[in-house]
């Protein structure tokens, strides 16, 4: 039997199985598998009331109560007592330490015991905690161990026990937040009974003595009465409602512009619903998105990977991207291993993405969004341009992904492989539900014979009624309240949690300088366009090269090669960058929704596109003057060459990041070429070589936005060049080192122009893709 001892105001902390409790010393505590005991232990090498730990005048005690299979404690067995008699020789529990009590003999369950005193009461609100810390994260180290959540940091937050009953919530810097009742912590926070932890994609529980993780049980995604309309008024969705349990697989079909899209933004957050709610496992997703993001997987229509890498390199570079920070490359090398056997790409490891089949580069996308474990994974087109084949064995690989206990949802033009799923959503012009149900009954709701047929039938509106009506929505739909108020447009989503931006831009660095590595084409024209560009150059007669006094004081040819130098260093910028946003837009799209941080991946491109620019104007612009004299007295640098080929180095990074401005605003690849041309264009007529510009009302000061112009100017105030006859001297051509610094200053000045409006343009894009219009 246990007795109480005296309270001594220390708290007492156990541990098992991902659950923790803690007591204050009031009473005695009994572990056994009896439902009445304060630990319950669910093993039948544990007896019914297998132990007992009690507080006296020397501390906690452990003590056997007359268990059938024995009790060790740190290795140690510990005598044999009796429930119902006096208490027996106990084993003192040192204060601080962590003992091992291991129940029923060799392989029973162990339990983690440790005490400490406890603080002077319970604090009045979020602040220091003393007492017994809670540790909930991914190492097995810690108290609650998440095991399962790759979202999850090592050490994610912490739990400290203030007195009976309370406690404080810390986060512990971990890589996607913790959050409190869906809410993003900040700091410390009070916790109540319960007060739900959200950890990576994981809701764990506080009642007021454990921190309890979730048991398994099926979940259910819920919408209901979603409406969406455009700016205009046009309603793209019409009171939408859907029931969907975790394991089940559905198919959203329809014809064009009945709001499938549409949907999909709305059940995945990123575009929410003007009107409605959208639930998982009763949590509304709206209201609690900032946490329930970790929860979905979405695999848009667009590949959102770099076909120039490996499949390991490029699920590697994401999963550096998405996982904590704390994971080890071993861990994340197995990560990628899990989620490509789960779509049954193992033998494709090492393939280049470009060399996949259609519906293996569709699975590599989807495997890019299992590896944060999502239980809500959605598709958008996934067999968009693959033959019947291909189609079906998407169509399967989902049904095995959904069998997995996830809600699979597909958008999709296509009704070959209905038979694959558990419903079928097909919406109606206009966004309205014509059916919701199992597809053995689409066909005989609508009495026709193929698919094909139901199709043409859907534009009569008698069938939206009629299914509303009907007992198939009432089967697989439920009852739901009316609705008739016109939805306002759609919302955007909060922006995610980007954790560790200097660590981002490591990574895309060195994404980026992968993808130049394997891309030939692109390696191609970084060697061979400074070579072409320098043979051209070549081609001017004269050998006088930027010497006024080798050409006897006359600067004609002098002139001629700058211009040439100043427009190949602002042709090889434009050419490398222009297409660079453009082409990557649904990738950065996605990650963007994920948590990248948009700074750290403009810097990245800036970083690695500037220095490939950079490299590329000084090799032209030395291979474009071998042989050739330089500048007779160079204003800052002692080598005149290398003077030009940092102007020129100048130009090159200046024109390139205005071209990824360029590539920001583009809508199209197809809109990028015009551009090109125009930008170059300009440099080459306005840069200040071909006529004179000063003093010309307007056109002078459109040619200071130009690079071309300042990097003109810097050359000609090395070379020492008069201006042009005009009405006046260009100001820009002062034959000076302070006139060289300003020039180049000039260019810096306009490059963190064209920095900020490709910035806009970016944050331009992502909202544009959001907001119906």
């Amino acid at each position: 039997m246990v007795t109480a001892g005296p309270r001594d105001g220390t708290l007492l902390q156990l541990s098992a199985g991902g659950r923790v409790w803690t007591f204050d010393g009031s009473r005695p505590v009994l572990v056994g598998r009896d439902r009445r005991c304060d630990v319950l232990l669910s093993d039948q090498r544990v007896s019914r009331v297998h132990v007992g730990l009690r507080l006296d005048e020397r501390g906690w005690l452990v003590e056997d109560l007359g268990s059938s299979n024995g009790t060790a404690v740190d290795g140690t067995v510990l005598p044999a007592g009796r429930p119902d008699g006096p208490p027996g020789t106990g084993r003192p529990l040192e204060p601080g330490w962590e003992h091992r009590v291991r129940l029923g003999g060799e392989g029973g369950p162990e339990l983690l015991v440790r005490w400490a005193p406890a603080g002077p009461g319970p604090v009045a609100g979020p602040g220091p905690a003393t007492g017994p810390v809670v540790v909930i994260g991914r190492d097995p180290a810690c108290d609650v161990v998440v095991a399962d959540d790759p979202l999850v940091s090592r050490r994610h937050a912490a739990v400290h026990v203030t007195g009976p009953g309370a406690a404080v919530l810390e986060d512990l810097g971990s890589s996607n937040g913790t959050h409190l009742n869906g809410v993003r912590l900040a700091g410390t926070a009070a916790l109540s009974p319960g007060d739900t932890i959200g950890i990576g994609g994981t809701m764990a529980t506080w009642d007021g003595r454990a921190v309890l993780l979730p048991r398994r049980r099926t979940a259910t995604l819920s919408a209901r009465h979603l409406g969406v309309s455009t700016r205009s008024g046009k309603r793209l969705l019409d009171d939408v409602s859907l029931t969907v349990r975790a394991g089940q697989l559905v198919a959203v079909i329809g014809p064009s512009g009945a709001g499938k899209s549409t949907l999909l933004g709305a059940l995945t957050g990123l575009r929410p619903a003007g009107m409605g709610r959208v639930t998982w496992d009763g949590r509304d997703l709206y209201a609690e998105y900032d946490h329930l993001r970790h929860q979905i997987g979405l695999v848009p229509q667009d590949d959102v990977l770099h076909r120039q890498l490996t499949v390991r390199r490029a699920l590697d570079y994401a999963a550096r991207l998405r996982l904590p920070q704390d994971t080890t490359p071993a861990e994340r090398d197995q990560r990628v291993r899990q989620v490509l056997a789960e779509v049954g790409l193992s033998a494709q490891l090492d393939q280049r993405i470009d060399s996949l089949s259609g519906g293996q580069r569709k699975r590599t996308s989807i495997a890019l969004e299992l590896l944060t474990a999502p239980q809500l994974l959605f598709l958008d087109e996934p067999t968009s341009g693959l033959d019947p084949g291909l189609d079906r064995q998407v169509m399967e690989g989902l049904r095995t992904l959904a069998d997995g206990g996830r809600v699979v949802l597909v958008v999709t033009h296509s009704v070959l492989a209905l038979d694959q799923c558990d419903l079928v959503l097909l919406l109606a012009t206009g966004g309205r539900v014509a059916f919701f149900g199992p597809p053995q009954q689409l066909l005989s709701f609508f009495g026709v014979p193929d698919h094909a047929s139901v199709f043409r039938v859907i534009d009569d509106p008698v069938w939206v009624s009629r299914f509303a009506e009907s007992p198939v929505r009432q089967a697989y739909v439920g009852s739901t309240s009316v609705v008739t108020p016109p939805p306002p447009p759609a919302g955007r989503a909060p922006a995610p949690m980007r954790p560790a931006p200097v660590r981002q831009l490591v990574t895309l660095v060195r994404r980026n300088l992968a993808v130049v590595a394997a891309d030939r084409l692109f390696l191609a024209l970084l060697v061979g366009m400074p070579v072409v560009l320098a043979v051209m150059a070549h081609a001017f007669p004269g050998e006088a090269g930027l010497s006024l006094r080798a050409a006897d004081g006359d600067p004609a040819e002098a002139q001629q090669r700058i211009i040439v130098l100043v427009v190949g260093a602002a042709l090889m910028g434009a050419a490398l960058a222009v297409r660079e946003f453009v082409a990557e837009r649904p990738i950065y799209r996605r990650e963007h929704a994920v948590g990248l941080s948009p700074t750290a991946y403009l810097a990245a491109k800036v970083l690695v596109l500037g220095g490939a620019v950079a490299l590329q104007s000084v090799a032209f612009t030395l291979l474009a003057l071998i042989g050739l004299p330089g500048p007779d007295d160079p204003r800052v640098l002692p080598w005149g060459h290398g003077e030009v080929a940092l102007a020129a180095a100048a130009v090159g990074v200046t024109m390139s990041i205005a071209a990824l401005a360029v590539s920001a605003l583009a809508r199209s690849t197809d809109q990028t070429m015009p551009a090109l041309v125009a930008l170059v264009m300009g440099q080459l007529v306005l840069c200040g070589g071909l006529f004179p510009l000063a003093d010309r009302a307007g056109l002078e000061q459109f040619s200071w936005v130009l690079p071309a112009r300042a990097g003109y100017a810097a050359m000609a105030a090395t070379a020492q060049l008069q201006p042009l006859s005009g009405p006046q001297p260009d100001p820009l051509f002062t034959p000076t080192a302070e006139r060289w610094a300003l020039d180049l200053g000039l260019l810096a000045a306009q490059a963190a122009v064209f920095l900020a409006l490709t910035a806009w343009a970016l944050a331009r894009s992502v909202a544009r893709s959001g907001t119906p219009r």
